[in-house]
């Protein structure tokens, strides 16, 4: 995961590779359209199947029927009976049964047995939803849905346009019963009792919350969407698209890739969504303790479409039907139960830059500048990030004979105009934006080859064209450039038609991969994009986009080192390993927290500096305090033992971040108006046809006028240019 952002050098690509670095989903659909799994992957499987020789593959239920296929992996014909039904399987044999789906209720559980002499009871749950069947209704109106709860507690739906587009139900299942029970009022909230059982339902404006209380372990409610996926959700698990299923293969192709009911230390925040149709449906949950389980499609009680469920004894959860963005689910979640608290600075102000400066004057450095890495292995270099970050932390300027562009996960050109060299980065950048400019297809699009296209259903992706459209669309803000701007806004334009933030670290992880990185360059992009042509449609996609990286972020936390931590991505390096799943690397935190500072200037609709806050002084508690590699920050953070993974990088990027929250200059200060534009390593505005720059006196600095123009001053302290000529006297 250890990649450096150097830029994207002329060859056109990222920068090579820099990092070290159960059994299989089953879904089908049978002739009659309906979804079931093989048994190896449900969670109702194990212990009931083991030592039998059949296996149920796919199971499916309607209104009155039950079908499944079973396998005889056994070498003799055997004869089972389900009930009163009786049946034959051939030896080696795959055969499709059905059976009567008997009742009338509207929600129903079905204890599917199969029984064969001499063998263990094959046994499945079963879920059968009849939309037409009567029953009595405790009835309540949210926005367009009619809210329709059961008066028996059975489960609740939502009605939208005549036609049901989720349930939850049953509300309270015990084992695989769901026990009965009695409405007791209904007045503010409904309450319904059971054996052992506490239950009441609260509808506020379009919140549902579900309150459990049981004597026993108990899940629910289950939360089901009834169409096909168009998104779906689990915090910190999934990402997914149009048409995908949840614990595939694509991006882990180990046992880990099975994320039906994670440990609950994967969560980032109490959050699952699908989006089906119009129709956005989520639950968020208070007690992190609780056992989350996510199917999409559902692949565990034999309906159709999706199921999201929790487990425990005592459940409190919020779910919610609307017709909003994908995206509002995070916002509301979040909302719902406030972003925590930033974590404890681990040191006040002048022990961070201490430490900082001893990382990069000790481990990172050597004879030729810095590493990005502290470990020998990683080339030291005069890098450009590397170079001005010491420049801020030290306000002197390093004497090198050349500079590197790049370094840090951050860029920060400022060296170039404190050392005279702002020609060489012009023609650097310009550079740049030319290969950049050579790469684009006509429609905007950028397109990758190589193998970490496996398993992607195209050959592009959000994060690897949001990169792109990012360096371009900064040029443009730099200099003016006209045709970098458009190329700009047409990769933008282009990127509408992406759903999902995946794709940005091709070095190592598929294109598929959902991917926090992928989510940074996008906000970054639209917000430029709309900075520069005052188009809020990007503004809008600036925000969606910042919403989608939330779900990397935790949210919660109880271990020391934990809340706001970032994973990375929802995979694993080379399909195989490391599993980056519940595991942070914060540099990516960081990219993400420097974009949504971009943003919330314009925003109100999160508080994004405060989360933005939260990763940073995550990074910061990360750093390592002390020993040979003082002041680097590891690459990964395992959560479990609070132990810091290599390499060990230099500190950077934090300290861009910890100046841009704390109002100061990190990088290049732009300004511009009445068409100009300049570029200075100190703020700087322009006011009537001058530039005044506030520097420290007798420093020498350049600065870029209209994005061809470069200036040389040696500093006044309060210094003015004239934008046709040079300083004034």
């Amino acid at each position: 995961m250890k990649a450096f952002r150097r830029g994207i050098q002329r060859s056109g690509g990222l920068p090579p590779a820099l990092g070290w670095i159960l059994a299989g989903l089953a879904v089908a659909v049978n002739g009659a359209g309906l979804i079931g799994v093989a048994p190896a992957c449900s969670p109702t499987a194990g212990q009931e199947q083991a030592g039998s020789p059949l296996e149920i593959e796919n199971l499916a239920s309607s209104e009155r029927e039950i079908v499944f296929r079973l396998r005889n992996h056994s070498a003799r014909r055997i004869q089972f009976a389900v009930g009163d039904r009786h049946f034959e399987i051939l030896e080696g044999g795959v055969g499709t049964f059905s059976m009567p789906a008997e009742g009338e209720a509207p929600f129903q559980i079905y204890d599917l047995k199969l029984e064969s002499p001499g063998l263990p009871t094959l046994s499945h749950p079963v879920f059968v939803y009849r939309p037409n069947a009567p029953a009595e209704w405790v009835t309540r109106q949210a926005g367009d849905y009619t809210i329709q709860i059961a008066q028996d507690g059975a489960g609740i739906r939502w009605v939208r346009g005549g036609r049901a587009v989720a349930l939850a139900a049953p509300l309270i299942q015990r084992g695989r019963v769901a026990p009965k029970l009695r409405l007791l009022d209904q007045e503010t909230s409904l309450r319904f009792r059971g054996d052992g059982i506490g239950l009441s339902v609260t509808i506020t404006g379009d919140d549902v919350a579900v309150a459990i209380d049981s004597q026993e372990s108990c899940e629910g409610p289950v939360l089901r969407t009834l169409g096909p996926l168009e998104q779906g959700l689990f915090a910190g698990l999934e990402y997914l698209g149009k048409g995908e299923a949840s614990s595939s293969r694509l991006d882990v192709d180990t046992p880990d890739h099975w994320r039906f009911a994670p440990a609950v230390s994967k969560v980032t925040m109490p959050l699952m969504a699908c989006r089906t149709g119009d129709d956005t449906v989520a639950i968020t949950w208070k007690d992190m303790r609780l056992q989350p389980t996510f199917a999409a499609p559902n692949f565990v009680d034999g309906s159709r479409g999706q199921r999201m469920a929790l487990r425990g004894q005592k459940i409190e959860a919020t779910l919610r039907v609307v017709s909003t963005a994908f995206e509002e689910s995070i916002r509301w979640a979040i909302q719902n139960h406030g972003l925590p608290p930033p974590p404890r600075v681990p040191r006040g102000p002048d022990e961070q830059w201490a430490l900082c400066r001893q990382a990069l004057d000790g481990p990172l450095k050597g004879k030729d500048g810095w590493g990005p890495c502290a470990e020998a292995n990683w080339a030291r270099r005069p890098y450009a990030d590397c170079a001005s970050t010491v420049f801020r932390l030290t306000g002197r300027v390093p004497e090198l004979p050349r500079l590197v562009p790049g370094g840090a996960h951050l860029p920060n050109d400022v060296v170039y105009f404190v050392t005279g060299r702002a020609d060489e980065w012009l023609r650097f950048r310009r550079r740049q934006a030319t290969d950049l400019l050579r790469q684009q297809k006509p429609d905007g699009s950028y397109h990758y080859a190589g193998k970490y296209q496996r398993g992607h259903f195209e050959d592009t992706a959000s994060g690897f064209c949001a990169e792109r459209a990012a360096v371009l669309l900064e040029f443009a803000r730099l200099t003016g450039d006209r045709g970098a701007l458009a190329a700009g806004l047409e990769t933008l334009n282009y990127m509408r038609r992406f759903r999902t933030p995946r794709g940005a670290q091709t070095w190592e992880l598929s294109l598929h991969t959902p991917d926090i990185l992928a989510a940074a360059h996008l906000v970054h992009a639209y917000v430029r994009g709309y900075e520069l042509s005052g188009n809020k449609a990007y503004l809008d996609l600036a925000r969606k986009w910042a919403l989608s990286g939330a779900p990397f972020v935790y949210l919660w936390g109880d271990r020391a080192v934990m809340v706001y931590g970032t994973v990375p991505v929802l995979g694993a390096t080379n399909w195989t390993a490391p599993n980056w799943i519940g595991l942070p690397v914060q540099w990516c935190g960081l990219v993400y927290a420097d974009a949504l500072l971009l943003l919330a200037p314009h925003d109100r609709s999160l508080d994004w500096r405060r989360l933005a806050q939260g990763i940073l002084i995550a990074g910061e508690q990360m750093q390592q305090p002390g020993g040979p590699l003082i002041g680097c920050l590891p690459d990964s953070f395992e959560l479990a033992t609070q132990a810091r993974r290599g390499p060990f990088i230099n500190p950077c990027a934090l300290v861009s971040l910890r100046l841009a929250l704390d109002g100061r200059l990190a990088g290049l200060a732009v300004a511009d108006s009445a068409g100009h534009r300049v570029v200075a390593p100190y703020a700087v505005c322009l006011q009537d046809e001058q530039i005044h720059i506030r520097a420290p006196k007798g420093s020498r600095y350049q600065i870029l006028i209209d994005g061809e123009r470069v200036v040389s001053v040696i500093s006044k302290g309060d210094d003015i240019v004239n934008l046709t000529g040079g300083s004034t006297p």
